[in-house]
């Protein structure tokens, strides 16, 4: 499944944020980027 999304970094906390690009509601953080996608990937699986 190929899926497409946003990413976002917070400065303040340093903590990426990852959005379903087709979903607003639909999101993720982590620490890093890869992090983010893997929370991402296991909430829509």
């Amino acid at each position: 499944m190929i899926m497409k999304y946003r990413v976002y970094l917070n400065t303040d906390s340093q903590l990426f944020t990852v959005v379903d690009k087709n979903n607003e509601n639909i999101f993720a953080t982590g620490k890093t980027i890869e992090e983010a996608i893997g929370n991402l990937k296991s909430k829509v699986a």
